[in-house]
């Protein structure tokens, strides 16, 4: 692969990027089929799943248990990092927000909104994500 060509896969990668963020801030899991390879591994969602995300219904999942439990959910992408030296990996620093939902089991909870950011790293192979991993600050622990 020339220079020309891996920056222009960088460019296209950084893009199928921008989609995974457009589907959370549009609430639309369709993107998913888009982008998510049916053997993507979703690395962060062990932290609160207990299991890795799987395909792209691991995706769908992880979308929906969010848009159950939170409202505003909202990100904004405050910089994409790729190299042409590794143009299937393109890291993500980025920020977020969102208001947990309040449930008969929460009567007490208040609806405060939360901000917190992340960086994460995400492979991409024959223009489809096959990997995440991400470090979360500010996460509220119990929602």
């Amino acid at each position: 692969m020339d220079t020309n060509e891996s920056i222009s896969q960088v460019e296209i990668n950084k893009g199928i990027i921008q989609r995974y963020f457009e589907a959370y801030n549009n609430k639309n899991e369709t993107i998913f089929d888009e982008i998510i390879s049916p053997d993507y591994i979703d690395h962060g969602q062990s932290a609160y799943m207990s299991a890795p995300g799987l395909g792209v219904g691991g995706a769908k999942n992880d979308l929906r248990n969010s848009l159950d439990k939170l409202d505003d959910v909202s990100y904004v992408i405050e910089e994409l990092i790729a190299s042409p030296n590794y143009p299937d990996l393109v890291g993500a620093y980025w920020k977020g927000t969102c208001t947990p939902k309040v449930t008969y089991a929460h009567t007490q909870q208040t609806r405060k909104k939360f901000n917190y950011r992340g960086i994460s790293i995400y492979r991409i192979q024959n223009g489809k994500m096959i990997e995440t991993w991400h470090v979360v600050d500010g996460w509220p622990t119990k929602l």
